[in-house]
């Protein structure tokens, strides 16, 4: 009798000893599922401190849907990102010329202020152009947009018009030798003077 109950009481011995031993291993699985799901909360997180771009427009459809976003992308609240800067704008003119063919020097605007902040090579449509950046005192950014497009049949020589996509305008011309729009706020009260101005002198 007393070896059946010295038996018994050994095994529940080791019995607890096993239990004790998976215990560790199990905290350690339950900590880490723990961390899986915390750690895959935060990556939903959309309060992220980096900004997106939002292009608004579904699709590109023509080439205006184009020079608007190439101007959400590379200027607007950001910093506008350049190849050349404003202290140069004989390098600037260079650009523009082996660029587009055109000889042509930076434009100037006396409406509103605007200062030329810098240029950068594009392509829109797969036509070769210049995209010159400008601000006002308000730090609104606006865009000009040479391109290598010269008049044809489908393309005739127009004077200036004026489109709004989604919340920007477009004022854009054919000239002979080239496309010229200027991108900015729909609104920038001023666009229609600044047009006008930059027809003029181009």
């Amino acid at each position: 009798m007393d070896i059946a109950v010295r038996t018994n009481k050994s095994a529940n011995v080791s019995g607890q000893r096993r239990k004790r031993r998976w215990l560790p291993a199990l905290a350690c699985c339950g900590f880490l599922g723990i961390g899986v799901a915390v750690g895959a909360i935060l990556s939903r997180d959309t309060s992220s401190a980096t900004d997106t771009v939002d292009l608004s427009l579904e699709q590109s459809t023509d080439w205006i849907d184009d020079v608007c976003a190439n101007f959400r992308i590379f200027g607007r609240k950001y910093q506008p990102i350049t190849d050349i800067g404003p202290e140069d704008p004989v390098a600037v003119s260079d650009l523009v010329q082996r660029t587009t063919g055109l000889d042509i020097g930076v434009p100037t605007f006396d409406e509103g202020a605007r200062i030329f902040e810098g240029a950068r090579i594009v392509a829109i449509e797969r036509t070769p152009g210049v995209e010159l950046f400008y601000r006002n005192n308000a730090g609104d950014l606006l865009s000009v947009f040479i391109l290598a497009r010269p008049a044809t049949l489908e393309n005739q020589i127009t004077d200036v018009q004026e489109t709004i996509r989604d919340n920007l305008t477009v004022a854009w011309w054919q000239g002979e030798r080239a496309l010229i729009a200027i991108v900015g706020p729909s609104s920038d009260t001023d666009m229609p003077a600044l047009a006008q101005s930059a027809y003029l002198k181009l």
